[in-house]
């Protein structure tokens, strides 16, 4: 470990100070620790994704050996859950990246769902720490006195300027994985929440002693410990592609509508399985001077539509930007986006071609998705969402029996859809009536509903 130079113990002693003045002022001058209290949460918030908008110019691709993907279940399979976590997804073994302004380092689109998983961490820090500050703080009240809302802007203004000096003149961003940038941030924030459940007992001075704890806990380690990134540490690499070099003799693109349908699907059910947090977040802004109307529209309007805005975006770049084309005896995938090649695989070396005839989207829209698995292929491989799956069939030389799908179980399907629209009708009428019942169903019963959905339509599809 390296010995922290003296510049670097300077800033620490200046860091300190600036975390144990806050403590000093409440102890012996009077100063308000409840403001304190909701400062430091929304500092512990913001950082969050601010890491996912850096994490989306790391270089170095993350230690995939450490992030989980089944082998018997494809792709498409892995992109139906809809966890907030970065989870399985082709996304993340996208190759290329994207110059999107010029004074700024290129974007990478693999890095794309460590942002997902950024923003939802964040989704859930508001609604813990607004359930938990909510019980002695009036967090809207507070954040309306202008000497807050001031420090809230300074706080997004210094994460802006931390970000280009540290991260981009610095050139951190070639040295460092998106799982790092997004990890350090959300870590020092998870331990936040634990020690603040135990500190809660001393009301506002306790949680402002808790956050300023970890606060210098996490100085102190990066003081410690040098470098806040490791290069050579949780460093994942991509082979090249070997494809022919030739010009494409057929090519098929996914049909946009079914992409941009899907997408909004996938962001549609990732946005309700954040139910509960939403509730936590409503719970504890309606506790103080929050109306309904607006905790409201804050907590099951805004956070839900930036959950799931971000899960359609992942979905689009997964599957929307790729052409599959036919190059002497190999299948390639080729990213518009980016212009490389993501992957190739001989014809012959394809050992099984199936259709996914679970494409809820595939059914409305008349499209097809099939899943083709190499001889010596660790993974599927996903030719998504086709309008001329024909085409495809035939240009790719795929062994799949039939391109037809299977009729489904009417019954099932109507009854599922039925139940669905009598819970939304419900929760929107409890919504006038009795709000907080209303909020608690929609909290619980999102998540839920999406598991029994999801269940029917695995029972309305017809028999393998």
């Amino acid at each position: 470990m390296a010995s922290p130079s003296n510049e670097s113990s300077a800033v620490f002693l200046v860091t300190v100070a600036a975390n144990v003045a806050p403590l000093v002022g409440v102890f012996f001058l009077g100063w308000s620790a409840q403001t304190f209290a909701v400062v430091y949460a929304i500092e512990l918030v913001v950082a969050v994704p601010f890491a996912g908008v850096k994490a989306l110019f790391a270089r170095c691709p993350p230690n995939y050996d450490e992030l989980e993907r089944p082998r018997e279940d494809g792709p498409f399979k892995s992109d139906e859950r809809d966890a907030i976590s970065i989870g399985p997804s082709d996304l993340n073994r996208r190759r290329g990246s994207v110059t999107v302004v010029d004074p700024l380092p290129p974007i990478y689109p693999r890095n794309v769902p460590f942002v997902l998983q950024a923003f939802g961490a964040a989704v859930g820090l508001v609604g813990l720490f607004l359930f938990v500050l909510g019980r002695f703080v009036d967090v809207s009240a507070t954040l309306a006195d202008p000497s807050v809302a001031a420090s809230v802007g300074f706080l997004v203004i210094s994460h802006v300027g931390v970000v280009e000096l540290e991260y981009f003149r610095n050139r951190r961003h070639e040295t460092c994985t998106p799982r790092d940038v997004v990890a350090s941030a959300t870590t020092e924030a998870g331990v936040a929440v634990v020690v603040l459940m135990f500190a809660i007992v001393g009301g506002p001075t306790g949680a402002l002693v808790a956050f300023v704890a970890v606060k210098l806990f996490a100085e102190w380690r990066g003081y410690r410990g040098g470098a806040a990134f490791d290069p050579d540490e949780g460093v994942g690499t991509l082979p090249p592609v070997a494809a022919p070099d030739v010009a494409p003799t057929a090519e098929v693109r996914p049909d946009r509508r079914a992409v941009r349908a899907a997408a909004l699907w996938r962001g549609a059910m990732s946005a309700v399985s954040g139910g509960p947090a939403y509730l936590f977040a409503w719970v504890g802004l309606t506790a103080g001077s929050a109306g309904v109307v607006a905790a409201t529209v804050v907590c099951f309007g805004l956070l839900p539509a930036g959950l799931g805005g971000l899960k359609a975006v992942e979905y689009a770049l997964t599957h929307g930007t790729l052409t599959y084309q036919r190059r002497d005896d190999a299948v390639v995938a080729y990213d518009d986006l980016t212009d490389t090649i993501q992957w190739a695989t001989p014809v012959d070396d394809i050992r099984d071609a199936e259709l996914r005839k679970g494409e809820f989207v595939d059914r409305v829209c008349d499209t097809r998705t099939f899943s083709l698995t190499p001889v010596a292929g660790e993974y599927e491989l996903g030719v998504a969402h086709l309008r001329e799956y024909d085409q495809a069939v035939e240009a790719f030389d795929l062994s799949v029996e039939t391109t037809a799908f299977g009729p489904l179980n009417r019954r099932v399907a109507g009854a599922a859809a039925a139940v669905g629209v009598c819970g939304v009708a419900a929760v929107a009428g409890l919504a006038y009536s009795a709000p907080t019942i209303a909020a608690i169903v929609a909290g619980f019963g999102g998540p839920l509903g999406v598991i029994a959905l999801r269940s029917a339509w695995q029972w309305a599809l017809p028999a393998a």
